[in-house]
């Protein structure tokens, strides 16, 4: 994934198609030897179950910054220290090297 050159407040959505139980997230960075380096470095999670409408914030005891990579080597995984129920997954970049590109993968139970 990688977000349009003029967006503002990058994010990508995951439908999982279903409910799923939900505990964690693997993200990687642009390593295909393209010279500028591409990565996110932070972003917050954002989820919603099947039926609802709005989306909520992944929180613990407030709301969570999780740190992705810090290069284009790394790959980085960030459990949930509290399982979520969802079918849709919202990842929001908060910021990045370069550009805001990954690859993603939402890790179920």
């Amino acid at each position: 994934w990688a977000a349009h050159a003029n967006d503002q407040t990058p994010w990508v959505e995951v439908d999982l198609l279903g409910d799923k139980l939900i505990g964690g997230v693997v993200t990687w960075p642009r390593s295909d030897g393209y010279s500028e380096h591409q990565y996110v470095k932070t972003f917050n999670i954002q989820y919603r179950a099947e039926g609802e409408t709005g989306f909520e914030y992944y929180m613990d005891s407030g709301n969570i910054t999780f740190v992705g990579s810090e290069n284009v080597q790394d790959i980085v995984l960030n459990g949930f220290p509290k399982k979520i129920i969802a079918r849709h997954v919202r990842l929001n970049v908060l910021t990045f090297h370069n550009h805001p590109t990954m690859r993603l993968e939402i890790l179920g139970c």
